[in-house]
This record gives C-alpha cells, structure tokens and sequence, in this order.
C-alpha cells in the first residue's frame, strides 16, 4: 500500500512539473548615457496595445553608477515576443517627465536606432526563447 501511495505521488509531481513552463532572463544594457546620475527604470512586455507600458510584465531599475555602464536584469521572462521601453529618471520621482508631447529625461527602446516619433510595438519587439542580451542606446529631445 505504502509503496502504491509514493507511485502515484511521484506520478502527480511529474505530471505538475511537466506542465511548468520554461523562464528567461533578459539582460539590458544601457548604451549612450550622458548623465551619470539617477535611476534608470525598464519595463518589458507583450502587450501591444499597452506599449509603451512603463508597468509592463515585468519591470527592473538600477542605480545610475558614476562610471556609467548600466545593466538591467528582467527574470522570469516566459517565451515569447516582447519589447522594451526604459528611461533615465533623472530628479527622483520614478516616473518620465514629459516637456509638453516629448520626453524630458533620457528613454530608449528595444531594437531602435533611429527614432522618427513614437515606435510601435512590432518595431521594437523581439522573440524570447532562450538568455537574452538586449542593447538599448538611449535618447534624449
């Protein structure tokens, strides 16, 4: 009996455990930082109508560090296609401060060079399906 009771036991953990699914981790790096100082927030998510959603899936900030390299790690990242917004907060109120439609503090998104008004989801987005290594340069208006 005991030993029919730790068969099915372990059968149900296995069929749990198969049904977990696989996680990544994304890690930023922050490209073209000018100003030394602040924290640097990024978000990271798939939803397109929300984008850029500054609370997305999931959301990392850092320090700004005096010598400048700024890297972000976002973990737990399922599979799947994303895209990343992130800025500079540069006086401390953990939000992007706007000069009227354009942004007062340094942003950057993912996979964008060039910036000819705001970027939709699908020039920005990327497919997730191992480690990650995502270089943002930032901009600043």
């Amino acid at each position: 009996m005991k030993k029919s009771i730790v068969l099915i036991a372990l059968m149900l953990f296995a069929s749990v455990s198969g049904f977990a699914q696989q996680t990544y981790t994304v890690k930023v790096v922050v490209k073209g930082l000018m100003e030394k100082s602040g924290k640097m927030y990024a978000a990271i998510t798939r939803d397109s109508q929300d984008f850029p959603a500054v609370t997305g899936f999931k959301t990392a900030s850092v320090d700004v560090k005096a010598d400048g390299e700024i890297t972000l790690n976002l973990e737990g990242i399922p599979a799947g296609r994303y895209a990343i917004f992130l800025f500079q907060d540069m006086n401390g109120n953990q939000k992007l401060d706007m000069n009227g439609q354009m942004p007062a503090e340094p942003f950057g998104f993912s996979n964008l060079s060039t910036l000819m008004g705001p970027p939709s989801f699908d020039e920005c987005a990327f497919e997730v399906n191992e480690n990650k290594v995502i270089e943002i340069g930032l901009f600043s208006l």
